[in-house]
């Protein structure tokens, strides 16, 4: 797991030369209500986490400067049911991770995480329990041009070479239907 958690923290979205880069990751130990937030970027700067509710309603938010790394906590403990949007921004942009919160555990955290490496992306899914999840690819013309189904034993990664293929969308889903989804 800690390798698995290493790979998310220090992966960094391909950026032109010049540009400074950084990367997110969201993480819940099993059975727990609190939700980590790992960030690294190459400089120090201003960085803004903000977790919202499904209805797009702001639940808490934070700004924090001069970082360049960090871990931070966030107990969801007090918070209802459903799903959250955790959100960082940084002078590179915005991250966007959700998760679904229910009775007081997270069941369920589906990440997708750009690789350096050209076309390569990191899926990994933590679960309490076996599932099977549905990984779908779309070209720009919204046509499937791959798909797979796996059986997964709790938790799962796997990294995904999408090298030939300018545009597309990976979609990932569960059997309750929980979704991820990233647009290249």
């Amino acid at each position: 797991m800690s390798v698995l958690v290493s790979t998310l923290v220090f992966a960094n979205e391909t950026v032109e030369p010049g540009e400074s880069a950084s990367a997110v990751a969201v993480t819940n130990c099993s059975g727990s209500s609190v939700v980590k937030v790992f960030y690294k970027a190459e400089q120090a700067g201003t960085v803004k986490v903000s977790i919202f509710s499904k209805d797009n309603s702001l639940v808490f938010t934070e700004t924090m400067k001069r970082v360049s790394g960090f871990l931070r906590p966030y107990n969801f403990s007090g918070l209802s049911a459903g799903e959250y949007t955790i959100q960082v921004k940084d002078s590179n942009g915005t991250r966007t991770e959700t998760i679904d919160y229910t009775a007081g555990k997270i069941e369920k955290q589906i990440s997708l995480v750009k690789l350096p490496e050209e076309g390569k992306y990191l899926l990994s899914i933590n679960s309490k329990a076996s599932d099977v999840i549905n990984v779908n690819i779309y070209n720009d013309a919204n046509q499937l041009i791959h798909s797979q189904e796996k059986k997964i034993e709790r938790n799962f990664a796997e990294v995904l070479n999408i090298k030939d293929i300018n545009r597309f969308t990976i979609e990932v889903s569960d059997s309750n239907g929980v979704l991820k989804s990233v647009k290249n």
